[in-house]
């Protein structure tokens, strides 16, 4: 029997590839404001923490521009760079028999829940999932572990039962934050220095290795 019975999912670099749509939108806000084309390393930073930190920290904006970068990044995101996330390899087939074994699924992601949404009824996996977190587009300081916990209160979920999935050290750390093992997956945007440092208490390559460990 497992000792799982909640699974928490990231959504970038954890279900989807979104990187063409995020990098994309990116690049049209940093040119939008003269700001050049942004190197791969930046753009890569920004796969995780929310987009308002991620200007703020990683590129030294201020406030008002952190805001107004973030306004300008969602004016391409919502016309078009949505469209342009995958599900990686195995990642619908591992959903569908995690559902039908009888696990409480939910995302955690501190990605806009109005894109987690979008993306999931368009990539057909909005119906393996028991609720749907995610943050709303105008908060600048809800953590990955306070997105952690309310999933898990929307779910019913206890500490000894959850499991977190993700892909970096965001994932990790708020997880561990809640208190709960988090599940590292090799395929995303994480490094496996990160893993390692931030001590993921599993660490898999595919999807499909998620059920060895959830059993």
């Amino acid at each position: 029997m497992s000792r799982f019975k909640y699974i928490l999912f990231d959504f970038d670099g954890t279900l989807t590839d979104s990187s063409e749509g995020i990098f994309k939108s990116l690049t049209y806000a940093f040119e939008s404001y003269d700001h050049g084309t942004p190197p791969d390393d930046l753009l890569k930073k920004f796969i995780g923490p929310p987009l308002y930190h991620s200007f703020t920290v990683f590129c030294g904006f201020d406030d008002k521009h952190a805001w107004e970068m973030t306004d300008k990044y969602r004016e391409r995101y919502r016309k078009i760079g949505y469209l342009e996330s995958k599900l990686y390899d195995g990642v619908a087939e591992t959903l569908k028999k995690l559902k039908e074994q009888g696990y409480i699924l939910a995302t955690a992601s501190s990605k806009p829940l109005h894109f987690v949404d979008q993306i999931c009824e368009n990539l057909g996996i909005k119906q393996y999932f028991d609720f749907l977190g995610g943050t709303e587009f105008d908060n600048t300081s809800e953590s990955k572990a306070t997105v952690i916990e309310n999933a898990m209160k929307n779910i019913g979920a206890t500490l000894h039962e959850t499991l977190m999935v993700g892909d970096t050290k965001f994932d990790i750390d708020g997880a561990h934050q809640v208190g709960i093992p988090c599940l590292a997956v090799t395929y995303g945007f994480g490094t496996m220095e990160d893993f390692k440092e931030y001590n993921a208490e599993y660490i898999v390559d595919t999807a499909e290795e998620i059920l060895d460990i959830v059993k």
